[in-house]
């Protein structure tokens, strides 16, 4: 599987990156990057969640963001030289692509139009960066949650389910783990959500998406 915005490109360009691209497992709390290394590969998430951080003066750690499927990280191997400038981690086992500085130089310098293909990968990003900002901004810890199990939950045997931590959670909503817990449990005594063990059973998806507003 390579990147849909690849996938969408001619039939040569599509099969040169399906040979540049290799696919690898994260295994979760595994780092796949750090600051200080030299931004020699570039990521796309297939499948799971990465998340983005820095770590503050204090050394508490600062989620800039956290990657999902579809989207692009280490874009520092777009360019000639650089470092990544943040720590990567995967907070679930997360099925992944890279692909190296070098083949994707070849890639681009040979398929021009690849290169509006990560323009508008890292375009996504960059909406998505401003709205965690508005909301981190504008938006309390509940409305933040609900969208968070909202864009996490996956169908599962039980029915739509979130099988991330509330850690994982509070990484997503730009929280704590003890808020998230406390607004979690409200949340279930609306019977909007059930929670179960390594799981949060998502009852009334509208009754989230009316909370998120």
């Amino acid at each position: 599987m390579i990147p849909e915005a690849i996938a969408a490109l001619s039939l040569e360009a599509r099969a040169e990156a399906e040979r540049v691209f290799h696919s690898f497992t994260a295994r979760r709390g595994s780092y796949i990057c750090y600051p200080q290394d030299e931004a020699k590969t570039l990521y796309y998430v297939v499948d799971g969640w990465v998340r983005l951080f820095q770590l503050g003066k204090r050394e508490e750690e600062v989620t800039l963001t956290v990657v999902g499927a579809g989207e692009i990280f280490g874009e520092g191997a777009l360019l000639p030289e650089g470092r990544y400038g943040v720590f990567a981690e995967a907070l679930v086992d997360s099925e992944l692509l890279s692909a190296s500085r070098e083949d994707l130089q070849r890639l681009t310098s040979r398929f021009p139009e690849v290169q509006m293909a990560f323009v508008k990968l890292l375009s996504h990003r960059l909406r998505k960066a401003e709205e965690r900002l508005r909301d981190l901004r504008f938006k309390e810890v509940l409305p933040r949650l609900a969208k968070a199990l909202l864009t996490a939950m996956r169908k599962g045997e039980g029915g739509l389910e979130v099988t991330l931590s509330h850690q994982d959670l509070a990484h997503l909503a730009g929280s704590t783990r003890e808020t998230i817990t406390k607004v979690l449990g409200e949340l279930a005594m609306s019977d909007a959500i059930e929670l179960g063990y390594r799981r949060i059973l998502i009852l009334d998806p509208e009754a989230l998406r009316q909370v998120a507003l």
